[in-house]
């Protein structure tokens, strides 16, 4: 309608609805130009490596969260430019966060490496395990490592598990949720650098930290950035100003007496019992961890060498038919049963013979366990001279860490000539 023939009954736009329509247009030129819309509370920073040079720490916002550790590349690292940069960001008075990057490590080894080499630690900073690399994401392994690190730092240290969206539905992360670890969840919707709005959380209440960009811009530096949004609390509640001296790790790094909320020696004996021959030393050292990897294999099982609550439920045969099966929902997908059930979907999809383009149908029943046992093998190999254990696993069919467990082998590369060995 013209202006020059507007109704009679038609009313111009009151003051305050013109500020609301402003107020909504300049949000959405902030989301159109990367800025976050916060709450009062909220704050703003980047989380750094050694990919990023030896910037200037000016570049950061509100808070650095540097990298200090990793085990991806099969050992136990320091990331090069983590001593340098921590020093600056604590002398710049913004906030200071430390994660570790998961890999091939032990994460109580990992986690002893991580707080040894912590600089400017203060009681409430974000201590994160990255479980990124998705090879070896396991929510008992992220356990592991933060009551390692609540060990040498204090039960209330400031835990976080740092995953994407789609790894948050991928596993049950329920203990470590209930546990108090805090949630850093990276989504970037259409990774544009805008902020497209709150994530996934699946088994956490709420998340603390949110990496929503990987191509953030900063000015002063020449490059992309991962841009964060943390929520008030995200660097806890009783956060000081006072740098907390690091404890001296225990002598043994291997776990002994409760490990995951479990007796170890029980754990040991319930595998004993399913034939593996274990020392009930109450140490949870590389035989138990290899006989629990070989009994999750052939159960269907995550396979982790953690005995978590699904396992220890599959040992104790407190594991029902109720729970060994699924019965599929409208609106079920494999990865959403998965999460579920604590069972990798890639799991469920073996037992069951789903291949590509892994379709399901409501109402069908999927195993979640295989129904293989690992009762005491009676088949024996006597070693020959030159045989190693791997080339006897080839030869049998079998594998490494079936053998380490089946005949309580401490050390995989010592094994003598003329010995007899079950497999």
């Amino acid at each position: 309608m013209s202006r020059k023939h507007r109704s009679p009954h038609e009313r111009k736009p009151e003051p305050r609805n013109i500020w609301r329509l402003l107020g909504a247009f300049l949000v959405s030129v902030a989301l159109g130009l990367g800025l976050t819309p916060l709450a009062s509370a909220d704050t703003r920073g980047q989380d750094t490596s050694r990919w990023q040079g030896d910037y200037n720490v000016s570049i950061l916002e509100d808070f650095g969260i540097l990298k200090v550790s990793g085990s991806d590349i099969g050992y136990n690292y320091l990331d090069p430019m983590y001593k340098r940069k921590a020093a600056q960001v604590r002398a710049s008075g913004k906030n200071l966060g430390f994660y570790y990057y998961n890999g091939y490590a032990d994460p109580v080894g990992a986690a002893n490496f991580f707080v040894d080499n912590l600089v400017g630690y203060r009681h409430g900073d974000p201590l994160a395990y990255d479980a990124e690399e998705s090879r070896f994401v396991s929510p008992a392994k992220v356990m592991a490592w933060a009551q390692q690190v609540r060990r040498r730092l204090g039960a209330d240290a400031n835990m976080y598990a740092y995953m994407n969206s789609s790894t948050t539905r991928a596993y049950n992360w329920s203990a470590v949720a209930a546990s108090g670890v805090k949630l850093w969840v990276a989504n970037y919707g259409r990774n544009d650098g805008a902020y497209h709005g709150s994530p996934s959380m699946a088994y956490w209440d709420q998340w603390h930290i949110h990496q929503y960009t990987s191509v953030g811009r900063r000015p002063g530096y020449n490059g992309n950035l991962d841009m964060n949004v943390a929520r008030q609390g995200a660097w806890g509640d009783g956060a000081t100003t006072t740098t907390v001296p690091v404890s001296n790790p225990a002598a043994s790094t291997v776990p002994r007496g409760m490990y995951l909320g479990y007796s170890v020696v029980q754990t040991q004996r319930l595998l004993a019992a399913h034939g593996y021959q274990l020392a009930l030393d109450d140490y949870y050292g590389p035989g138990t961890r290899a006989a629990v990897s070989d009994y999750q294999s052939t159960h269907g099982l995550h396979v982790d060498g953690y005995a978590g609550p699904a396992t220890q439920a599959s040992l104790s045969g407190k594991a029902t038919a109720t729970t060994r099966t699924y019965t599929v929902a409208r609106g079920d997908t494999l990865s959403r049963i998965g999460a579920k059930t604590g069972v990798p979907w890639t799991t469920i999809a073996s037992l069951n013979g789903i291949r590509a383009p892994y379709v399901i149908y409501t109402g069908q029943t999927l195993k979640l366990a295989g129904s293989s046992t690992v009762a005491s093998s009676n088949r024996r190999y006597t070693i020959r001279r030159g045989d190693t254990l791997s080339s006897i696993a080839r030869r049998l069919g079998t594998t490494t860490s079936r053998l380490v467990a089946l005949n309580g082998i401490s050390n995989p590369n010592r094994i003598y000539t003329g010995h007899t060995i079950n497999y």
